[in-house]
């Protein structure tokens, strides 16, 4: 399959859109350089030796900011690998675009060959989904990178699951399915937001599969589908345990008021068609790529009604995530309706789900129409030409944004006092006030205790200290937050760590005397648990894959192997 002609031009295509990220030095969309930076924190944190950085210490001038316990550590950790090997965090941010670019494209272009086995619908159908406004708009508009690779991997992680529920051999298909737990965790770790609500859809397609099998009979082939999706979310839940435990302890409140109040955020069906006052160009404009497949759905109900109704369920699903973000849905987003939705800020990212199903729909009916190989590749050519040049090209013209621009490390960030967020969202509810500038020694203040040394490697820290009197007391220069540990190397009794005022640590000494301490970030309470339950569910699916293998044979019945020998 990766040698067919036709796949290769959607992955020259899904490149080619990436030309204008990879002419410039970088672009001028709505994050600017604040991926650059977290991605600069992630690679010096790896050059120190800390695996998974949860904590970002040049941020906020040097007081530290737990950010990646909230955002998705997977665009980061790769683009993090890069530069700190090969790349620039700007070199090593574009290469993780192209690869999802490439991964969006030949994921549409697998699921729906896998759905129909005719490559020109597989064609038509990927070069839409990569011609889409939403796609290209939040690359370039909203340079949401992201959300971008979240929608990116989403694709792939369906056409995993259905190859899985096709696929006649029962070993490949619980390997199948295995692999596609995986790449859903990877993909909820990418993007909260749409890690949850493509979660959703994934979860819509399976069930559609699992039923499916049921009713043949073939439950053995069934339940390691379901246990294999059961097991994504805990695979990821060594981020999504403490991002969600500790969101109280922040400002994350601030991410649901004002404008980012999704009740408020609501698009006219005007939006899908025309210019929108909110952006331009308008990334939201995916009616037209809806419409191509609903006029296609309909004619092939007409023509082929027997194998066209495989593309009801598809357009079912794109009527359902255009209607979620419609006016008459306002009630939907009402606060402690549906458990976490509002943290979606926007119901109009839900256009990223639709553009693929809409896509998946316009590459499935199109594969049932009656007509010859040679006229549907010159259909699927022509009308994919014409969209991408016509609704496409208006978000591939970027200004652009020079390297020089941004800070090229972390002592930089700190002393810019930059914490790469709009509304400061995960700033410790603890911290009363933003720091006026950058943090100083890493001891801010002590009572009746000398300072004989410091030492500060990222989030490590090391103290030499002499307490005049019993339960001395130090104030350092770090934000509290859960996950930060002391060791007492010296000294006549151990150290304890408590917070401070201002949202600062406090070191106590028990006894007076000389210490030697050292301070560092690491797992939180909630990280732990969340690593134990992404351990246990990657055991569970190295059973499931291992199953019916040499490592682990199914039985054979005994009837059946009577019967064999006869």
């Amino acid at each position: 399959m990766f040698r067919d002609s036709k796949l290769m031009l959607v992955v020259a295509v899904a490149v080619g859109l990436c030309a204008p990220l990879l002419h410039l030095e970088w672009f001028s969309g709505h994050e600017a350089y604040m991926y650059v930076l977290r991605t600069i924190e992630w690679a010096e944190e790896l050059r120190a030796g800390e695996l998974y950085p949860r904590w970002c210490p040049d941020f906020y001038g040097g007081y530290g900011l737990a950010f990646f316990q909230y955002h998705g550590p997977v665009l980061y950790g790769t683009a993090g690998l890069l530069a700190a090997t090969f790349f620039d965090a700007f070199s090593a941010l574009k290469v993780c675009v192209v690869v999802c670019s490439v991964l969006s494209g030949a994921g549409v272009f697998a699921l729906v060959y896998g759905e129909t086995r005719d490559r020109n619908g597989a064609l038509f159908g990927a070069l839409g989904y990569l011609a889409s406004p939403y796609r290209n708009g939040n690359l370039y508009a909203r340079g949401d990178l992201a959300e971008f690779c979240c929608i990116g991997l989403l694709p792939v992680v369906i056409a995993l699951y259905r190859a899985a529920a096709r696929e006649a051999w029962s070993r490949r298909a619980r390997r199948l399915a295995v692999t596609a737990a995986v790449v859903h965790a990877l993909m909820i770790m990418t993007h909260p937001v749409l890690g949850l609500w493509g979660t959703l859809l994934v979860g819509l397609v399976v069930l559609g599969s699992v039923v499916g099998l049921w009713a043949r009979g073939l439950w053995g082939r069934a339940v390691p589908l379901v246990l294999a999706i059961a097991c994504a979310p805990g695979l990821a839940a060594v981020y999504v345990v403490p991002a969600i435990a500790y969101r109280g302890l922040t400002h994350t409140k601030d991410m649901i008021v004002g404008f980012y109040k999704p009740q408020d955020q609501w698009i006219p069906f005007s939006a899908l068609f025309n210019e929108f006052q909110l952006f331009w160009p308008n990334f939201l404009s995916i009616g037209y790529l809806v419409l191509a497949a609903l006029v296609a759905c309909a004619l092939v109900l007409i023509v082929n009604y027997r194998e066209g109704r495989a593309v009801l369920g598809w357009v079912a699903l794109t009527v359902f995530f255009v209607g979620l973000a419609m006016p008459h849905m306002r009630w939907f987003w009402a606060p402690n309706l549906v458990p976490l939705s509002q943290f979606i800020q926007f119901p109009w990212r839900l256009m990223g789900p639709a553009s693929l199903t809409s896509a998946v729909a316009l590459g499935i009916a199109f594969s049932y129409f009656r007509l010859g190989d040679q006229l549907k590749f010159t259909i699927a050519i022509v009308c994919s030409t014409a969209f991408l040049l016509i609704i496409t090209w208006p978000f591939l013209t970027q200004g652009e944004m020079l390297k020089a621009g941004a800070p090229p490390d972390g002592d930089a960030i700190r002393d810019g006092l930059h914490s790469t967020t709009a509304a400061d969202e995960y700033l410790p509810l603890t911290v009363p006030a933003l720091p006026q500038r950058p943090r100083g020694d890493l001891v801010m203040s002590s009572h009746d205790a000398t300072v004989q040394f410091t030492g500060s490697d990222g989030i490590r820290h090391s103290l030499g200290l002499k307490a005049e009197r019993d339960n001395a007391e130090l104030t350092l220069g770090l934000y509290d937050f859960p996950g930060w540990k002391i060791r007492t190397l010296s000294g006549p009794t151990k150290a304890k760590l408590t917070a401070g005022e201002n949202g600062l640590l406090k070191v106590q000494l028990p006894r007076a005397g000389e210490y030697r301490l050292r301070v560092k970030y690491g797992a939180s309470p909630a990280g732990i648990l969340g690593g134990w339950l992404s351990a246990l569910s990657a055991l569970a699916l190295c059973a499931i894959g291992v199953r019916g293998s040499r490592f682990w044979p199914l039985r054979i019945p005994r009837s059946v192997s009577a019967g064999g020998a006869t």
